[in-house]
Order: C-alpha cells, then sequence, then structure tokens
C-alpha cells in the first residue's frame, strides 16, 4: 500500500483552537496560487465594475468566486492534509534536523 501524499499540514499543534492548514508541498502551493489569483481577479472584476457604474454585479461576481473557491480550497485541504503533524514537523523533517 502507498502512502498518501500530504500537500497540507496543520499550521498550530492539536489541542490549539485552530484548524489552520500551511501547504508543505508543491501541490499545496499551487492549490495556495491558484486560489489566491482567482480572489485577486475578483477583486479586480469588482472594482472595474465598480468604476463602471454596476458595483452590484461586482461584489456579485467576487461572492460566487469567493464562495466555489474557498469550499474548493477546504476541501482539497481537508482531503490532502496531515491533520496530526504539522508544518513546522515538516520543515524540520526536511532540513534534516
Amino acid at each position: 500500500m502507498t502512502e498518501k501524499e500530504i500537500w497540507f499540514a496543520r499550521r498550530h499543534p492539536i489541542g490549539h483552537h485552530s484548524r489552520a492548514m500551511a501547504p508543505v508541498h508543491w501541490k499545496g502551493w499551487a492549490v495556495f496560487v491558484v486560489f489566491m489569483s482567482v480572489m485577486l481577479g475578483g477583486g479586480g472584476a469588482a472594482l472595474w465594475y465598480g468604476l463602471h457604474n454596476e458595483l452590484l454585479h461586482g461584489v456579485a461576481i467576487f461572492a460566487v468566486l469567493a464562495i466555489v473557491f474557498g469550499g474548493w480550497f477546504t476541501l482539497v485541504s481537508r482531503a490532502n492534509g496531515d491533520h496530526v503533524r504539522t508544518a513546522a514537523d515538516y520543515k524540520r523533517e526536511k532540513s534534516g534536523v
């Protein structure tokens, strides 16, 4: 049986109230870059529509993108994440300490 490839790891140790995940693999970073690019594009669309007196259209586009891609980002990070070890553990492991 092959070991599952981990793209994200916990940002804080178990017991911390936050369930934030941090990318620890290039695929995790790629997911993050796609998400941020879409959010910046949505913000740009809101700005463009706002400057053309159609702010409601821009806000609607941004909201839809935020909901869809925010959900996608969350699902991908949960599905490909290590929910026990932290990103710091992976960083230490990679540096050989």
